[in-house]
Formats: structure tokens, sequence, C-alpha cells
């Protein structure tokens, strides 16, 4: 179907990162296109919320104070909420946790500051698996 045919579906999207610029820059971008965002602005706050909702799309930072995204992954059982997380990150990630990322079903990490138009991309990718 080519895009000019195609309707746009609105997701849930779940964002947890503890830098309030950052989300509210995402979230706002996000609503514009018709999406509905729930922002956790630090880490236990987000797990919280997401053992609680569905999302059809996580966003994840790695580094928060506290309870950070690497923990967060840990204490995340579903298969199916592992393969909606997207990780947004500033941070450098070895080829060691890529590995590690792929094995457990995450396919994107986007590097800080993140380009809005391949994270929408990226988003709707996501959210079609």
């Amino acid at each position: 179907m080519s895009d000019s045919l195609s309707v746009k579906k609105e997701l849930a999207v779940l964002i947890i990162d503890d830098n309030e610029q950052i989300t509210k820059m995402i979230s706002t971008f996000l609503r514009l296109n018709n999406h509905k965002c729930i922002i956790a602005n630090d880490g236990k706050y987000g797990l919280d919320t997401l053992q609680k909702e569905r999302f059809d799309v996580i966003l994840l930072d790695l580094a928060m104070p506290e309870l950070d995204g690497y923990e967060i992954l840990e204490k995340i059982k579903s298969p199916d909420k592992l393969s909606r997380i997207i990780i947004l990150t500033a941070s450098n990630i070895t080829k060691e946790n890529q590995k590690k990322f792929k094995e457990i079903g995450i396919t994107t990490i986007l590097q800080k500051p993140v380009d809005i138009d391949v994270l929408l991309e990226k988003i709707t990718t996501i959210s079609k698996c």
C-alpha cells in the first residue's frame, strides 16, 4: 500500500529518560504526529508504568540515576516488551552490549542527540512487528 493510502495508527509510546528537555521535545513531536505519549523521568516510575500498561513502543535511556536502563532491561521478562524497546543513549555502546541487546530482541539503538525524523521512522517500524 502506498504511503498516501495508508492510515496512520495512533501509537502508545512510553518515554523513559531522566532528561526532561529530551522527553518534552520527543513527546511534543510525537503528539503532533497523533501518537499518545507517557513520560517517565526516572527509571522506577518508568518500570512501574511499563509493568501496568501496554505500549506499542518504549523509548529507553540507559544512563539514569537510581534505576538505570540496564537495570530496567534486567527486570523485564516479556520478550514482547523487549522487542518494542528503542534504546536512546549519549554513550557509546560496546559491541558486547550490542550483542546482548540483539539476543534479547532489541534491534534499535539511537545515539543522542536523536534525529527526530529517524526516531519517528524507527517507532513506526517497531510498532508493526
